[in-house]
């Protein structure tokens, strides 16, 4: 991803940008450490913030695929989750989230995702955008479907979400195009 989505996108309640090592620990403490957070994610708590400081310094927003933003509060700076897109191919981008159970229910991942929305849409050579999430979170089938998203279908044994356990579990696939 050259041009979008930019590395910083602000609206009404939240800000995105790039994670920096200080925000490891409030990301520690309020998303990576929280087994309730972590549960339909794909990666496993973190044991401490040590392991979340690797993270952000090793895995986010080191290559052109993928771009992840922390999900910053505009009124306190406060550093509530975290929200990617990954463009395996050109015409189309995969979207990630999580945010902080403070701020569940508050509708600020709805706002993100029409912040993304948005940018993406500005890139003219993105057509669709499309998110995973297991069959038991219903929460984020929820907000799909409330940013636009369809049910295309149900991927089975799809993914393993280590606070679920080893075994691959079933997903639901959701996608919306853009223009």
């Amino acid at each position: 991803m050259v041009d979008y989505p930019p590395a910083r996108i602000v609206g009404p309640r939240v800000r995105l940008r790039p994670p920096v090592l200080d925000d490891a620990g409030a990301l520690f403490q309020r998303v990576a450490r929280d087994p309730e957070v972590t549960r339909y994610l794909l990666w496993a708590p973190h044991p401490d913030v040590a392991t979340t400081r690797r993270v952000i310094n090793e895995k986010i927003n080191v290559g052109d695929e993928e771009r992840t933003w922390a999900i910053e509060l505009a009124s306190s700076g406060q550093v509530v989750g975290l929200t990617s897109c990954r463009r395996p191919v050109t015409h189309s981008v995969e979207i990630g989230y999580c945010l902080g159970r403070r701020w569940w229910g508050k509708g600020l991942m709805t706002e993100v995702l029409e912040m993304l929305l948005s940018a993406l849409d500005a890139d003219r050579g993105v057509y669709r955008v499309w998110a995973t999430c297991s069959v038991a979170n219903v929460r984020s089938a929820h907000l799909l479907e409330r940013a636009g998203f369809v049910r295309e279908g149900r991927l089975v044994r799809h993914a393993v979400y280590p606070t679920m356990g080893p075994i691959p579990q079933d997903s639901l696939l959701y996608a919306r195009a853009l223009r």
